[in-house]
């Protein structure tokens, strides 16, 4: 009946207004009967809204001492109740009130609903039973949108007052956390990601060893080694967005394991990545640190055994990289090379690359690697044309011409400093069959100067090209021998699929 349940639901409000933390006890069963309330439509609008004023108060009586008090503190105040609890069981017997299991007729007594007395009275956060119940109710995928966000609210809400003990959950609310990721709502997603960034950013999550929780069943065959140093871990939350190395990353270990465990999610539902990949990891990098996002994929992809699922997802990442926003800042690191750290992730990200041949060469456009552009291009005459292949070429034709390479563009102007460059078009060119992008890198091509009348009086200048890439120390040739091997790789693979679907087509014959 909706008047029982809005009455149910106004007593409830004026209970955690007036006793204030004395509630928190109750918590798990408050949340079980006004978690699912907040999905009502417009027809039990009054009983919505007193339900969501409930939960709203109640989520701001948990404060970061919770998570301060030791379990022997815990367990003396569990052991000498306060006189109201002592009065109050019995009496919920007699009565015989509950709701939802809890006890209404504790909430009547004069020191309960006392304000002086509720400060001095010390209670303890059942955060096990809260935990069971937001839990529950994200694996019911009966429940509305507005409950799955506030349920997501209450998790981040809880690892941010209480992030020690809400640690020792972490490995049960995983996997259900990622499954979230493939909701149909993007806010759920939203909320979602938030969530899993502050677990992997929170020092809390930083395990004694530095290497990562036990990943389970969960982490593909042959786990990625990515170290952490000790002191990540004692590093404030705050730092989560500052720009630093991977060398040095403000994640702790849970980081990781939900790199690894987001690509096999994407490996496990193509849907996913095609759909909200792109929109999952521009989010991800927002709220977490860009350059440890790609350098850990890229690490990660660097021991994928699926090869096909590699190739897409470096597509994947290389369009995110080249067209985002929200990666500006790491396009201008990886374009001047003038680091080590930046070094480290060119050739860290080149590596994965390699399962991309078009990708590869677009990476060495970004960080102005002409040269080995040239070389790279020059290697695609032994390699497996393919309609595929061709279509990634007349895609990066029209990257070029996109504002992201309008400094690539201008560098054509300087004809005698920059004569890898012409010549990696050119190569892109011959590639090309007719067609409107052969016609549009012709014409681009054709607007080249000639070097002669380009010709300045100041010839003593040293090319600034030259000097960038004889500074970098970069070994380009082993990074060639790379490519080719990982090519390599997947010639076999494409090769070893074709046979199995010709024996298969046999049998379908016979």
């Amino acid at each position: 009946d909706d008047l029982i349940q809005l009455t149910a639901m106004c007593w409830m409000r004026e209970f955690i207004q007036l006793a204030g933390r004395v509630m928190l006890p109750y918590s798990s069963g408050i949340l079980t009967a006004v978690l699912p309330c907040l999905s009502y439509d417009d027809r039990k609008k009054n009983i919505k809204e007193v339900a969501n004023v409930c939960n709203q108060s109640l989520m701001k009586l948990v404060i970061p001492e919770d998570d301060e008090m030791d379990e022997a503190k815990q367990s003396t105040i569990q052991a000498e109740p306060t006189s109201g609890e002592s009065l109050s069981k019995p009496e919920a017997a007699a009565c015989g009130e509950s709701l939802n299991e809890l006890d209404i007729a504790a909430l009547n007594q004069p020191l309960s609903l006392s304000p002086c007395s509720c400060e001095r009275i010390q209670v303890t956060l059942n955060l096990d039973g809260i935990v069971q119940v937001l839990d529950c109710h994200l694996h019911d995928t009966s429940i509305g949108m507005m409950t799955r966000i506030a349920v997501l609210k209450w998790l981040y809400h809880l690892y941010i007052k209480t992030p020690r003990k809400m640690f020792r959950h972490t490995d049960s609310l995983f996997p259900i956390l990622l499954r979230t990721l493939s909701d149909e709502s993007d806010e759920v997603i939203l909320k979602d990601l938030e969530l899993l960034a502050e677990i992997a950013s929170s020092p809390a999550g930083q395990t004694e060893e530095g290497h990562g929780p036990s990943d389970g069943s969960d982490v593909r065959p042959g786990p990625v080694e990515l170290h952490v140093p000790a002191r990540a871990g004692q590093l404030s939350s705050s730092t989560k967005g500052l720009e630093c190395s991977p060398s040095t990353p403000t994640m702790n270990s849970y980081f990781y394991k939900f790199m690894i465990n987001l690509l096999k999610r994407f490996s496990s539902e193509r849907k996913l990545l095609e759909t909200r990949g792109a929109f999952i990891i521009r989010q991800l990098c927002l709220l977490l640190n860009a350059e440890n996002i790609f350098h850990s994929m890229a690490d990660i992809l660097l021991r994928e055994e699926d090869l096909k699922f590699a190739s897409t997802m470096v597509h994947t990442l290389n369009t995110i990289l080249l067209t985002s926003s929200e990666l500006f800042q790491l396009r201008n690191q990886l374009k001047d090379l003038k680091t080590p750290e930046s070094r480290n992730l060119f050739c860290c990200l080149y590596r994965s690359w390699c399962h991309n041949p078009v990708t590869t060469v677009s990476l060495c456009f970004l960080t102005q690697n002409y040269k080995h552009a040239y070389d790279l291009i020059q290697k695609f005459g032994d390699l497996e044309v393919t309609v595929d292949f061709l279509t990634e070429v007349d895609k990066l034709v029209q990257l070029i011409e996109c504002p992201i390479f309008t400094y690539l563009r201008l560098q054509l102007l300087d004809v005698k400093n920059n004569p890898y460059l012409i010549k990696a078009l050119y190569g892109l060119l011959m590639l090309l069959p007719q067609s409107s992008a052969f016609e549009l890198l012709s014409h681009r091509l054709q607007c080249v100067p000639n070097p002669e009348l380009m010709q300045t009086t100041d010839n003593s200048k040293p090319s600034t090209s030259f000097k960038r890439a004889a500074a970098s120390n970069i070994d380009y040739t082993e990074l060639l021998q790379h490519f080719e091997m990982v090519q390599n790789k997947h010639l076999e693979a494409r090769h070893q699929r074709a046979g199995r679907a010709e024996q298969l087509d046999r049998r379908v014959v016979l």
